[in-house]
């Protein structure tokens, strides 16, 4: 697991170091994690291609959301069922 709050006080360097882990935790995701949540009946939200700019919440039950970032307050809001 990695650290978010470590960015506050990174320097340039030590980012650029953050970020080649995150970017190698993400391309090399085989998707348990997301898994663990659902089957503890939380929701994910995931990225889909089709919808640039969106997210994707997924419920455990199966239903998917299209999300869309509420610039004026800064929530995710429903934008509609997928």
């Amino acid at each position: 697991m990695i650290d978010l709050k470590s960015l506050d006080d990174a320097s340039p360097l030590e980012e650029q170091q953050f970020f080649a882990v995150f970017e190698s935790m993400i391309a090399n995701d085989d998707g348990a994690e997301a898994e663990r949540h659902l089957m503890a009946g939380r929701a994910i939200y995931i990225s889909d291609p089709r919808y640039p700019g969106r997210a994707v919440r997924e419920h455990p039950d199966g239903r998917h959301e299209l999300m869309r970032l509420e610039l004026a307050s800064g929530q995710l809001v429903v934008e509609r069922a997928i």
